[in-house]
Order: C-alpha cells, then structure tokens, then sequence
C-alpha cells in the first residue's frame, strides 16, 4: 500500500477504527485526554494522504528581516528581565544509537562529570551570576524520569525558587503503529509498542501538566530550551534582552552549516497556507520532510545557510494565547521504524516546527560554540578530548581557547559504534587539540596518550585490534596508516 492508498468509503471507516484503538489504549495507560486528541489529530491527517512531506514549490529562502546576528547584540539582561526566565532542558532521549538503555545525560563528558552535573553547575553558576532563583525544569520521558531525579542535586534543584517549581515533568507516550493499516502495534516486548512522540509534545505537556499555568502565575513569561546533550547551549543575558526588546513569540537559534551539519533542520518561508498556518511565515524544515528528489536542494548551503541548533525562546503567554485560540497544530513527521520485523511508523513533531503557529518570530544567528550536542560516539569522543573545556563563568562546554581551528571532523567505524566499544577502544582519549579531520576504520586500542595533528587515516584490516602502544608514536599528524 502506497501512502496508505485506501479507498474513500473504506478511508473513512478505517480512520475511525485506528483512531478509537489508539485512543482505547492510551486511555488506558492514564494519558491525558488532550493527549489523545492530539495523537487522534497526527491519524487523521496521515490517513487523509498527509505524508509529513512539505512541497517543495510552497518552500521560499529566508529574507534578510527575518535573521537576527548575535553579534549585533549589545544590551544585557536586567534583573527584571531575569525574573521572568525558566530554562528548560530536553532529557527523554536514551541514546539507543549509541548502545544505551539509559538517559545519555548520565554519560560522562568531562571526567567524571556527566551531563547532569554540568547542567545543575551552569544553573548555580547563572543563579549567582545574576543573584535570581532561576528555576531549572527537565522534560523527562517515562525512561528517563527515575534516574534523572536520583541524579544528586537535580530532585531538589529547585527548592528555593518561587512557586514550589518541580525538577521535572513528563512528556508524552503514544502507540507506535502499523504502517499498513495505522493500527496500534503489538510486540513481544509491550513496551515496544509505544514511543514518545517527539520533542513537538513539550508545549502540550506544559499545558496538561499545570506547569504552564504555574509559571505565569510566577510571573515567569520566557522559557529558553535546549537539548540535554547540548552543552554549549548555555544561557545568554544578551539574548533574553534582544527577545523582549523585539516583542517576539518564538526565536530560534540558527548556526552556519558546514559538512557535517547538511542534514540539519532549515528555517524557510512559507509561500503558501496548506495546512492552516498561514502562509508568509517562518517554518522549521527537516530532511525528513523533504520530497524525494530534493535532498540536495535541501543541503544547498547558498539557499539554507543555517540550521536549526534547536536552541529555543518562547514567550509563555503567547503560548497560552495560543492553546486558548485556535491550539498549537505542529506538522507531522512520518517516522518509519520495524519493531519485531513489522514495519510500524511513528508519528511525531518537532518543537521547533512551532515557529510556525506564531506571528512574531525571528532566526538569530548564533556562534558554533552554542551547539555542542553529543549524537554519536564520535560527538563524544570530540567532546571529551582538549577541544573542549568546561567554562569558568557559565559552566558551558566551550572551545579550549588553546584550539586555532573550527570543528574537527572524525568519523569512526562501527567497531565504535556502542558505547561499551567506544570506551573499551579509547579507555586514553588522545589529543586532538591540533586534529583537522579523524577518520577510523577498524579496531585501534587507544590504550596510551597520543596526539593527533592535522589530517589522520587510520585503517585496521585485521580482525585483531591494534593498540596504540605498539606504534610506537606519542604524535600523528597528517599521516594515513593502515595495518594489513
């Protein structure tokens, strides 16, 4: 069946049925009403031929007015400003492409200092920088909530702000579903049959938890997101400032791509209203939403020189406008996944997708230094070696002012691809202060410190690791070896 390709008279039929199932069993899991709606809503549209596709002939480039630079910005915040912030960090994920099974914020980044320690240390460090109790809130999925509140320090993080703010709220938990008939799934394992859906679902778990309500009741109407793995995401008094000054809903930071990011989400302006929205907007663009054939349209770096580092400001009241009017309909992305060798589809959003559904939004773009995430073991490897540094004024993860080159780019094998391998290859963590590009196929043993300069190829064609040690080298820079 091609795009669930139905007739009419059965279309109609079926789409209630998949509808009512899913609903059935989200209700009785205990998920929230506005849930179901919301999840009955992504059914219908895909059962009506939506395929979470944006046209290419409706996809416009960004005019000049609508991107700020963060190095016009001069003003810092005040402390009133400061008073209306929260900072809300994403922490759902559990890195499964990694070999997790647990939330990747409890991975450590630098010694022994995971990513939770260093998020709770950056919200001491801004507390006291500018003397307010700014609350801290993590959006946790089901798999992450326990072990992120026995993290020490994050279940009371909160314990002197306004409002008795809680540490955390949950997003979320849908059905995952057939791809051919759109009916909930069942697997083996019943936990498999269910997923978050998308990092889309934060502003609605704001609105059904109370949280949003609570803020504004704080008199806090400026939430900044991030990703938890984003550590260079740290907060920036000039930027709140630059929000509140412009009057604007919704920004999003934007940084230049470079090869490694041509596959990262896109501002664009939209040329028509085909969903609702209004046309002439802003809109978030994913390469999952893409139309075969343009995906190097898509990657064209003169048309989308920027992408999305999903570093986010939202003006709380303007979200509450919103659910209070019309709600806040984010397009869907038609996520294909196999579970227990069906082939099932998820069907989710993307938070930043939402600077769609208001009027006055704006890109600012923003230093590479604001987008450390972490995403592969290769991301990690970066992140732990000399090429980053903790910062003593923000706590944020940043570019070790020794290094004289932009992003190093490394590429590892699939020897590498688990964390258990990763960390069992590289138990030393080389150099890589000096590196320009890594690439690594094959098992090498990093099991010595080694520096890597320039441009290095390492290739193992034997099925035995190789170690480092026997090498015999303290430095490779520009060099391609290969053990035969």
């Amino acid at each position: 069946m091609n795009k669930f390709e139905i007739s009419a008279r059965y279309f109609e039929m079926h789409r209630r049925g998949a509808i009512g199932e899913s609903a059935e069993r989200m209700f009785d899991r205990g998920i929230d009403s506005e849930f179901v709606t919301e999840f009955g809503r992504r059914i219908a549209g895909v059962c009506s031929g939506m395929d979470g596709k944006v046209r290419w002939s409706e996809i416009e480039t960004p005019r000049p007015e609508d991107l700020s630079s963060f190095d016009d910005l001069k003003d810092e915040a005040r402390a009133e400003d400061l008073a209306k912030l929260v900072v809300i960090k994403l922490n759902g994920g559990l890195g499964t492409s990694m070999g997790l099974s647990r939330a990747k914020t409890l991975l450590p980044v630098k010694g022994d200092d995971n990513f939770l320690t260093i998020i709770r240390r950056q919200i001491e460090l801004l507390r006291r920088r500018y003397q307010a109790p700014i609350p801290l809130l993590f959006m946790n999925s089901v798999a992450t909530q326990d072990d992120t509140l026995a993290t020490p320090g994050i279940a009371d993080i909160n314990a002197n702000v306004a409002g008795g703010m809680p540490a955390s709220f949950l997003q979320g938990w849908v059905p995952r579903l057939r791809r051919s008939d759109l009916f909930p799934v069942d697997t083996t394992n019943p936990d498999d049959a269910w997923c978050p859906p998308g990092h889309g679902d934060i502003f609605l778990s704001l609105k059904v938890t109370g949280l949003l309500d609570r803020l504004l009741d704080a008199g806090i109407e400026i939430a900044f997101i991030s990703n938890g793995d984003n550590l260079g995401a740290s907060f920036d008094g000039r930027i709140l400032r630059w929000f509140i000054d412009k009057g604007l809903d919704f920004a999003m930071e934007v940084t230049p791509k470079t090869e490694a990011d041509l596959k990262g989400g896109v501002l664009y302006r939209r040329s028509k209203d085909s969903d609702g929205l209004g046309a002439n907007r802003l809109g978030l663009l994913e390469i999952a939403q893409v139309e075969k054939g343009r995906e190097a349209d898509f990657q064209d770096t003169t048309r989308f020189a920027h992408f999305n580092t999903n570093n986010l400001w939202l003006n709380l009241r303007a979200l509450k406008a919103q659910f209070s009017g019309r709600g806040l309909w984010l397009p869907v992305i038609v996520n294909p996944k196999k579970v227990d060798g069906i082939d099932v589809v998820q069907l989710e959003t993307a938070m930043g997708a939402a600077i769609g559904c208001f009027d006055n939004t704006r890109g600012l773009v923003v230093p590479r230094t604001r987008f450390a995430p972490v995403k592969t073991n290769a991301d990690l490897l970066v992140r732990r070696s000399d090429c980053y540094v903790l910062s003593e004024v923000d706590g944020a993860l940043v570019k070790n002012p020794r290094r004289t080159l932009g992003e190093p780019t490394v590429r590892l094998s699939d020897d590498y691809k688990l964390l258990g391998d990763f960390d069992r290859l590289f138990s030393v963590i080389p150099s890589l202060i000096d590196l320009i590009s890594l690439e690594v196929k094959g098992a090498f043993e990093f099991d010595v410190p080694i520096s890597l300069a320039g441009k290095v190829r390492l290739e193992n064609r034997g099925a035995t690791p190789v170690k480092v040690s026997g090498l015999g080298r303290s430095t490779i820079a520009d060099e391609a070896i290969t053990i035969e």
